[in-house]
């Protein structure tokens, strides 16, 4: 198999060189299929909020499994790595997230394995004791990403907070109260988890689009995007109503299949519109600015459309 080699091109700044450190590994995708030649491969640092701090966007060229990569990351912090690849129609293959603990020395963290990956919305971390997992509340279930699995629940009855139980399986369920989860797995029982999320984030507010590729926008305070938690977004930029769904896992991002009502507008907004949808299908991540006013949308670590609250 072929190795391809990643150039760490950071799309989140970083400190001082003597600040960070080096950290490599290998990405293996386990189901036996010829990856698309638009695939992207994708690596993400976020610290111990889920906030992402560093990441690098790589196309693959057609090249296949497994791929190298290397990354630039905080030093002395608790980190938390993700990986994986991307094709467009939001084919998405990850690895689940990888705890790093505090340390200036380079870091192999050897041979991860990435599986193809269903919609999860805003997958939030759950820290259990040392174990790392990730969880997406969906408008009608719950996902949990745990041991190469994705298990799938629904809501059930509870005295206080909210109860999901895997409909084939009983014994496995997640109750959550709050920031914190009692979750158990076949019957066992894990440390108490903590919920994981960012102080500041894609869902809170409303984003007014200021600019799509290196056009600013027409009436931008005409324009909206707005992430809901479960997974839903909407958007407007000017005429026509779109919908549909997004996935977020740290600083990873990207949209499903999107709906548009049909109107006709202006030849503006219709080029308008035409641009933003088309840039949407690129997107494989974001920033935000440190005050949380400010979206950047990325693909290939280049920004594609920006917003302000």
């Amino acid at each position: 198999m072929s190795i391809f080699m990643v150039l760490g091109l950071a799309i989140a700044p970083l400190a001082a060189q003597d600040d960070t450190r080096l950290i490599v590994g290998q990405v293996m995708v386990l189901e036996r299929m010829a990856l698309p030649d638009d695939t992207v491969l994708m690596v993400d640092i976020s610290d111990d909020t889920d906030t992402s701090l560093a990441a690098v966007r790589v196309p693959t060229d057609g090249a296949q499994s497994p791929f190298t990569f290397e990354i630039e990351a905080p030093a002395d912090q608790a980190l938390v790595v993700r990986a994986g690849l991307r094709a467009m129609d939001d084919a998405v293959w990850l690895t689940e997230p990888v705890a790093v603990a505090p340390g200036s020395d380079a870091l192999d963290l050897g041979t991860i394995r990435a599986l193809r990956t269903q919609p999860m919305g805003f997958a939030s971390l759950l820290a259990c004791g040392t174990q790392l997992l990730e969880v997406g509340f969906l408008p009608e279930d719950v996902r949990l990403r745990f041991n190469e699995q994705l298990i799938t629940m629904v809501p059930s009855v509870a005295a206080s907070g909210a109860l999901f139980t895997d409909p084939d399986n009983p014994a496995t369920s997640i109750h959550m109260k709050g920031d914190t989860a009692l979750l158990r797995i076949d019957g066992a029982e894990l440390a108490e988890c903590t919920l994981m999320r960012p102080e500041l984030d894609i869902t809170q507010g409303v984003w007014n689009i200021t600019a799509i590729g290196d056009k600013a926008a027409v009436f931008p305070s005409r324009t909206e995007l707005v992430f809901y938690s479960d997974g839903r977004m909407s958007a407007s930029v000017g005429c026509n109503r779109l919908i549909g769904g997004y996935r977020r896992h740290g600083g990873i991002l990207s949209f499903g299949r999107i709906a548009s009502t049909m109107m006709s507008c202006p030849d503006g907004m219709m080029d308008q519109e035409h641009q933003f949808t088309t840039m949407l299908r690129r997107v494989d991540g974001y920033r935000l600015s440190s005050d949380g006013g400010r979206l950047t949308l990325l693909a290939g670590g280049a920004p594609v459309i920006t917003a302000r609250r």
